[in-house]
This record gives C-alpha cells, structure tokens and sequence, in this order.
C-alpha cells in the first residue's frame, strides 16, 4: 500500500551533524506533503523541539516525543501521553539530587533542571526559544506530568548512574538512548514504536502504510514493529539489521533519497 505517514528521527537522521535540516530534504518532505502524506517527527527530544522542527518542514501534524512517552500538539489533549506516578517522580528526583547528578525532566512544553548547563544541551543549539527553566532545590513543585528524565554527565560518562538507578528502581524506570555521556529514562511500556503506533490508529492507518526512519537504539522498536523502516548509512548496526532499507548518512540528504524512491 502507499506510504501515508512518515515519521522521522531528528538527530543522526533527519538532522545534519551540526542539527539542521538541508533545503533538499525540506523540498522532497514538501513534496511528498502535496501529495497528501503526513509527515512527523518520532525524537527522544522534548515537545518543543520537535515541533520546532516539525514547523521548519510546515507540517502541523502532532509529533512523537519523549521516544514515544507524548504524541500531540503544544495545545489541546494528546494522541497518546504516559507519566511517571507523581511519588515516582518525586522519588527519583530526591534520589537523583542526593547525588549531585544533573538530570532534566520535561512537563508539557517546558524543560526543568537544577540550572542551565550550556555544555549539556549542545544538540538544542539549532532550536529557537529553547529555555531551561532552572529550579534550584525547589524541585518537589514540578512533578505531575513527567514523561521523561535525562540523566547527563559529560566528564565521567553515565554507565554507573544507570546501574544505580536500575538497582533502586529495577523496571520502574526504562532507561534509553545512552550516549555515553546522557540517558533518557521513560516509564515502562513506552518506546517510538508505542508513539507511532498511537498516531497511526487515530489516523485510521496501517502500518504497512507508515514509514519510519531512525539511527539508533531508541529507534529499534520503531524500526521492527512492521513499518517501513529506513535507517542512515550512518546508524548504529543494530539499527541497520533492523532496516528495510538503508540509505545515504544524514549529511547526504539520505532521509530525502529514500523518500524519493519509496513515496515520490
């Protein structure tokens, strides 16, 4: 059947290295818009900057955030939404603060943290009115809502944040996208598979009527869930064996080759 829906990873696929969408790519989206194709952005990034950039491609579809833990609009209730129990977030925050660990953590279309680190939002750069609100000590006061915390830590690496949270909090907590130096923890059940699937069905849609394109391990369950799935040269291997088709790296327009050839 027809490609009706195409929802894209931002970073390592639909954005360049230095997180920006190239005039080639935006045209070929356009085009396959014009056609009346949906096109989506499927990020571990926050509501805001996804639909920052799902604006830069003119679409005003809802967007799949949080790896999958919100899809929806910056008004209006959402396709889909799962948050933390309220105590749970307050739990893991107060254990995370204990450490001195520097985590963020997302309600609606705002960020939180103890303070605004430059150095740990280098991947925002490209994203206008991007904010942290810093909150100090007094973070009890933001935790309804929460579909996602980060963890980051660019000197030692986050491998020893992860084991401990998984000791306190075993399958409470999932984390993903560890980058080495960051992790996202989203409550259990949630990946980019549950989000697209839930923008899928309140569009009526099947999933070979979906395509979905992502680089890396939050991506997996996206990439196998029975969709089409594209994925960048330069992706993670096991995001390429779970490709249908792997095209040309992100800074060689590959999200715009392979749209060419399999929706255009």
């Amino acid at each position: 059947m027809a490609i009706k829906l195409i929802a894209l990873d931002l970073d390592g696929t639909l954005l360049t290295s230095d997180k920006k969408i190239t005039t080639r790519i935006k045209d070929i989206l356009a085009r396959a818009m014009s056609r009346g194709v949906t096109v989506t952005i499927a990020t571990g990034r926050m509501l805001r900057s996804a639909l920052y950039f799902a604006r830069l491609l003119a679409s005003d579809a809802p967007v799949i955030c949080c790896n999958g833990g919100y899809v929806g609009k910056a008004e209006g209730a959402p396709v889909f939404a799962r948050y933390f129990d309220p105590a749970l977030t307050r739990e893991f925050l107060t254990f995370a603060y204990e450490r001195d660990w520097y985590v963020n953590w997302y309600i609606g279309m705002e960020i939180y943290a103890p303070e605004y680190r430059e150095e740990y939002f280098a991947a925002y750069r490209t994203t206008a009115h991007f904010v942290v609100n810093g909150v100090g000590r007094d973070f009890l006061r933001y935790t309804e809502n929460v579909p996602q915390f980060v963890l980051r830590e660019l000197d030692e690496g986050i491998d020893s944040y992860v084991r401990a949270v998984q000791e306190r909090f075993g399958d409470q907590l999932v984390p993903q996208q560890n980058t080495g130096t960051s992790v996202d923890i989203n409550p259990p059940g949630v990946n980019k598979a549950v989000g697209v699937k839930a923008l899928a069905d309140a569009m009526g849609l099947t999933l070979d009527e979906v395509m979905v394109a992502g680089d890396a391990d939050n991506d997996y369950e996206m990439l196998e869930m029975g969709a089409f799935s594209v994925v960048p040269e330069n992706g993670l291997p096991g995001a390429k064996e779970r490709a249908r088709y792997i095209t040309a790296s992100n800074d060689a327009n590959g999200i715009a080759l392979a749209i060419e050839k399999f929706v255009l």
